[in-house]
C-alpha cells in the first residue's frame, strides 16, 4: 500500500478488473467500458512490464493508476504509457496530482524516457492537469458515429455496389467463419501487422507476436461470424471487425485494416459496409469508430459512409 495525497494505492488484481470498469464507466458514461472485455484484456495483455494501482479512500475503490511499457529492445526510444483516473465525485487536483507522481515515479524507474497518454477532448480536467505537468499535444484523432437508421438505405445500396465492384476485382468478402483455409489465421495476422505499420503514429508499434494476435479472436464482443475478410486467391488482404460489448457500451469498430497490394481498390470500403450491414441486421442503431487525425483514406470512407464526428482524441507527450 502507498499513499497518494489522502488515499491509499494498492496493486490491483484481475479480480479488479470490473472494479475498474465500473470507475471507467463513471468517468464516461457515454461510452460505457465493458466489464467482460476489460477483465480479458487484463488476462491477455502481452507480458509486458506494467503496474495497476486501484486508488482507494477508507477501503472504497474510487479510481485506478497504471504504468506500462514495451520491451525496451522493442522500443528504441522508451515510450512509457502512463495514466491515472479519479471518479469524477472524488476528483480533485491534489489526488490527480499524487496520482500522476505515483505512476510517472514508477515509469521512470524502469527506464522509461517519454511518457505518453491519450485524453478525449471532453476530459477538461485532467487535459488541465497533464498541461500543468509540462505534457504537449502531440497529435489528434477523431471519433465517429454513424446511424445506421437514419442512413440504412444508402448503406444497403453502397454495400450491393462495393460488393459488385469486389466481384469484378476478383476479391471475395466472407466471414472468417465461413472461410475454411486451415492457414486462414496466420494469413489474417499478417495482413493484420502489415497494415498496422501504416497507420500514422508517433511511437513505433512493436510487432505482436501470432501467438498473442491470436487471443483476440477469443475477446468477449468478437465473433468469427463478425470478421469480415477480404480474400485474394489465396491470399487474405484485409480485414475489418465491429466489437459488440456483451454487458454494456457502444458497438465499436474493433480493426479494419487491408495490404499495401490492394490499396486503392475499395477492399476497406467493402470490408466496413459488411460489418455495418450485419450490424443492421442484428437491430444495433449506431456504431462508433475511431482514426488518427492524419488517416486521410479512412476518415474519408467515414464521411462518405455518413458518420459523423462526436469528439476526439488528443496525445500527450512529456520527457521522463
Amino acid at each position: 500500500m502507498m499513499r497518494v495525497a489522502d488515499l491509499e494505492a494498492r496493486p490491483a488484481t484481475l479480480d479488479d478488473a470490473t472494479i475498474v470498469s465500473d470507475i471507467q464507466t463513471a468517468i464516461d458514461p457515454d461510452d460505457p467500458s465493458d466489464p467482460q472485455i476489460t477483465r480479458y484484456q487484463w488476462k491477455t495483455a502481452p507480458p509486458w512490464p506494467r503496474e495497476r494501482f486501484l486508488l482507494e479512500l477508507a477501503g472504497r475503490a474510487v479510481g485506478f493508476a497504471y504504468h506500462a511499457h514495451a520491451p525496451w529492445e522493442e522500443m528504441s526510444q522508451r515510450f512509457g504509457w502512463v495514466g491515472a483516473y479519479l471518479q469524477p465525485t472524488e476528483h480533485t487536483r491534489e489526488r490527480a496530482m499524487a496520482a500522476w507522481d505515483l505512476v510517472e515515479e514508477r515509469s521512470r524507474a524502469e527506464g522509461t524516457r517519454t511518457f505518453t497518454v491519450w485524453a478525449f477532448e471532453k476530459q477538461t480536467d485532467l487535459i488541465a492537469i497533464l498541461v500543468e505537468r509540462g505534457y504537449a499535444e502531440e497529435r489528434r484523432g477523431k471519433g465517429w458515429e454513424l446511424d445506421l437508421v437514419t442512413n440504412r438505405e444508402r448503406l444497403e445500396r453502397m454495400a450491393e455496389e462495393s460488393l459488385e465492384r469486389m466481384r469484378g476485382e476478383g476479391i471475395a468478402v466472407l466471414t472468417l467463419a465461413a472461410d475454411a483455409d486451415p492457414e486462414a489465421e496466420q494469413k489474417l495476422w499478417q495482413v493484420w501487422e502489415e497494415s498496422l505499420q501504416d497507420v500514422p503514429t508517433t511511437m513505433p508499434i512493436p510487432t505482436v507476436p501470432f501467438d498473442q494476435w491470436r487471443k483476440w479472436l477469443s475477446k468477449p464482443g468478437v465473433a468469427r461470424d463478425a470478421v469480415w475478410i477480404a480474400r485474394e486467391g489465396e491470399a487474405i488482404v484485409g480485414v475489418s471487425a465491429l466489437s459488440y460489448p456483451p454487458v454494456r457500451g457502444n458497438v465499436w469498430t474493433d480493426y479494419t485494416g487491408t495490404a499495401r497490394s490492394v490499396r486503392g481498390r475499395g477492399v476497406a470500403r467493402a470490408l466496413k459496409l459488411q460489418t455495418v450491414m450485419q450490424a443492421i441486421g442484428r437491430g444495433v442503431p449506431r456504431v462508433r469508430t475511431g482514426n488518427d487525425a492524419a488517416n486521410a483514406p479512412i476518415l474519408h470512407l467515414n464521411e462518405e459512409m455518413g458518420y459523423r464526428q462526436f469528439g476526439g482524441g488528443i496525445q500527450y507527450l512529456k520527457p521522463a
